[in-house]
């Protein structure tokens, strides 16, 4: 006798194992983390002609258009992540401070022109971090 349309019993059992497998790896799943990574990380740095174009595309990739500023951090996650380990000072609750510089564009809307504008360097950072990966950039020094 031949299947007809979906059958959720079927679904949950393959949901369950799928579950069971990623809960066994021991990784720990960090949702903020996720988020994080897809507002502030990118490495390597996209190609653009200028950082007003970069940010423009950026942002809308994104979809973080409605951030009035937003810092993109250009450097491994290893690197990114250490931060909130071994290679971070903490200064005060959560956060922690890079010991190194890192290579970062921030990109500022521009109501004038409906646009971002960007400017690219290498600076000291602070994160918030949650079981030892960062959750939140919250400025560069």
């Amino acid at each position: 006798m031949a299947l007809k349309g979906p059958c959720p019993a079927l679904l949950l059992p393959l949901a369950l194992l799928v579950t069971c497998l990623a809960l066994s790896s021991g990784q720990y799943w960090n949702p903020l983390n996720d988020i994080f990574q897809r507002e502030h990380v990118n490495n390597p740095k996209n190609k653009a002609i200028n950082n007003k174009v970069y940010c423009n595309m950026m942002m809308w990739d994104r979809g973080i258009f409605w951030k009035y500023t937003n810092t993109f951090i250009h450097e491994s996650l290893k690197k990114i992540n250490a931060i909130c380990n071994v290679d971070g000072i903490p200064v005060g609750g959560f956060k922690r401070k890079s010991k190194n510089s890192f290579s970062i564009t921030t990109c500022t809307f521009n109501p004038w022109t409906f646009s971002f504008n960007g400017l690219s360097g290498k600076k000291k950072i602070v994160l918030s971090c949650l079981n030892g990966l960062p959750v939140r950039f919250v400025r560069h020094i």
